[in-house]
C-alpha cells in the first residue's frame, strides 16, 4: 500500500509513540475517574503538549513547497566564491566554471551539500531556478542535487517531494494524543456533575425519619376540658 510505502522510520516511530502515549494517558484518566479521584492534568498535559508539538513539526516538515518548483542543471568545475556560517546553517557559495552559466548567480551548497563537493572538480549541479536570499546572505540559487558527470552517480539529493501520507499520519498522531487529553477533561466534568447531583438529592433516611413521630390533631385539649 502507498500509505506504508510513504512512511519512513521516523513517521512509523511517531505512530507507535502516539498510540503508547494516548493509551497511557487514557488508562490513567479512567483509573482516576473510577476511583472517584480528581484527574490530575499537570504531568499529562506536559506529555500531550510535547508530543503534540513534535507531531505538528513532523507534519510541516513532510510538506515541501518546492515540490513542483522549476529547476535547471549546469555542469562545470566548482569554483569557490564565499561561505557563511549561521547559528544552525552553513552555506558555501560556488560557481560552476563561471557564474555566467547560471545568470550571474552563485550556487548555494547548503548544509550537507558542501560535503560532496571538492573545489576544482567537475560536477553536474541541479538547482532551483528561482533565486533566494537576502541582504545579509546574498541572492543565490539553491543546489538540490549533485552528481558525477561521467558516471551519472548521484552524490547528494535533497528530498523535495510532498509526502501526503506522512502528513496524514502525523496529524492523526496529533489528534489521537489530544483526544486522550480532552477525555480527561470530559471525565473530570462528569465527576463534578455527579457530585453536584448527589449533594442536591435529599437523604432518604432523613425523609423517612420525619414521618415516624406522632401526628397531633389538637384533640388532647378537647378531652381535657
Amino acid at each position: 500500500m502507498a500509505f506504508f510505502n510513504d512512511l519512513d522510520f521516523l513517521a512509523g516511530s511517531a505512530v507507535f509513540v502516539a498510540i503508547v502515549a494516548s493509551c497511557f494517558v487514557t488508562i490513567a484518566n479512567l483509573q482516576d475517574w473510577r476511583n472517584d479521584l480528581k484527574i490530575e492534568v499537570d504531568g499529562r498535559a506536559t506529555l500531550i503538549t510535547f508530543f503534540g508539538i513534535a507531531f505538528l513539526v513532523g507534519a510541516i516538515s513532510s510538506y515541501s513547497p518546492n515540490a513542483n518548483a522549476p529547476r535547471r542543471t549546469v555542469e562545470g568545475i566548482a569554483r569557490f566564491v564565499a561561505e557563511s556560517h549561521g547559528r544552525h546553517q552553513f552555506d558555501e557559495y560556488i560557481c560552476a566554471s563561471s557564474c555566467q552559466l547560471t545568470g550571474g548567480y552563485a550556487l548555494d551548497l547548503r548544509d550537507r551539500a558542501s560535503n560532496y563537493v571538492r573545489i576544482g572538480s567537475r560536477y553536474v549541479f541541479t538547482y532551483l531556478e528561482k533565486p533566494v536570499g537576502g541582504a545579509f546572505s546574498g541572492i543565490s540559487l539553491r543546489v538540490i542535487a549533485i552528481s558525477e558527470p561521467d558516471s551519472g552517480r548521484v552524490l547528494y539529493a535533497l528530498d523535495l517531494t510532498n509526502h501526503p501520507y506522512r502528513i496524514a499520519a502525523y496529524l492523526l498522531d496529533f489528534t489521537l494524543v489530544v483526544s486522550a487529553g480532552l477525555l480527561g477533561g470530559f471525565l473530570n466534568r462528569t465527576r463534578r456533575l455527579h457530585a453536584t447531583t448527589s449533594n442536591e438529592e435529599p437523604d432518604e433516611s432523613e425523609v423517612s425519619t420525619q414521618g415516624d413521630g406522632p401526628i397531633s390533631l389538637g384533640l388532647e385539649s378537647k378531652d381535657a376540658s
